[in-house]
């Protein structure tokens, strides 16, 4: 987006804004009253709409890559391994 795209007002809420919060909005941080105006300019705004897609494609990725073990699953794994090698 441009910097004067980012200026445009759809369904009350700046492009800048929606940017601003898409982090928040995403991870549910956000007052009910808050995602009701993002959601109304992401149904309104093929441009933020697409960009806030890629943006939650690319944090769900993210978060399934740094799924990580529990300490009990690693002391678990390794004691396997020890007792395989035996």
């Amino acid at each position: 987006m441009t910097d004067q795209g980012l200026d445009t007002v759809v369904a009350g809420v700046r492009c800048r804004e929606v940017l601003a919060d898409l982090s928040d909005y995403l991870d549910g941080a956000l007052t009910p009253a808050r995602v009701q105006a993002l959601q109304a300019h992401l149904g309104a705004c093929d441009r933020c709409a697409r960009f806030g897609g890629q943006v939650a494609a690319v944090l769900q990725q993210v978060r399934e890559a740094a799924v990580i073990e529990s300490p009990v699953d690693v002391v678990d794994a390794v004691l396997a391994r020890i007792a395989a090698e035996r």
